[in-house]
């Protein structure tokens, strides 16, 4: 196994145990430690960047973003719909209409993944349900979506229709404009010039793809 995917589940883990001592404020019935465990070690609540950019672009009603950076991050930039509950304040009374609303598909990202991941844990300690996390956060997003390379003349056509999905999807979220856009490390701000140059994932007045 890769050695930083060891060293992420090990700290999911570790975020996971410490996660089972917290209050219950959400208001619903928290699950039994074993449960949560369990429900961690399940790869289907991890959804890819290309299911997200997807649903984005179709402007599906079911998909509601969660962004848990902090509140500078998601003013440089933000998934469009996304909605900005910072993870230390998920707890908060003020969130929960957006936690549990009916139909919805609750999807959290951040920069990479461990922020997302534990708003995943504290929400799904509290039972709420219909909660996912974006794999590989706004990182990889970038990477996957904005900047994905072409695959080799020899790669399969199946390859060949991801990529050219992507770069359908890049010149969607792009609007024709450069897509150099600067990898955003977790825990940072990112380049607010590259970040300028992504028009499309700034955040708008008028939701998209489900958002409040």
């Amino acid at each position: 196994m890769d050695r930083r995917y060891t060293i992420l589940a090990i700290l999911v883990i570790v975020a996971a145990l410490g996660l089972l001592v917290l209050p219950n404020r959400i208001g619903n019935k928290a699950i039994a430690p074993e449960q949560l465990l369990v429900a961690i070690d399940d790869p289907a609540r991890f959804l890819s960047t290309d299911l997200i950019t997807e649903r984005i672009i179709a402007g599906d009603p079911s998909l509601q973003l969660i962004d848990v950076r902090m509140a500078e991050q998601f003013r440089q930039f933000a998934l469009p719909g996304a909605v900005n509950v910072p993870v230390d304040s998920l707890l908060s009374p003020q969130w929960k209409e957006i936690l549990h609303q009916p139909g919805k598909d609750k999807v959290f990202y951040s920069n990479a993944d461990i922020e997302a991941d534990q708003a995943w844990q504290i929400c799904r300690r509290n039972s709420v349900d219909r909660i996912f996390v974006m794999k590989g956060g706004l990182n990889y997003w970038f990477s996957t979506i904005i900047k994905g390379e072409e695959p080799p003349a020899t790669a399969s056509s199946n390859a060949f229709d991801l990529y050219h999905f992507r770069l359908a999807a890049r010149q969607y979220f792009t609007s024709g404009v450069s897509a150099d856009a600067g990898k955003v490390e977790p825990g940072t701000t990112g380049d607010k010039k590259s970040a300028e140059k992504v028009n499309v994932i700034k955040k708008t007045s008028k939701p998209a793809g489900g958002g409040c």
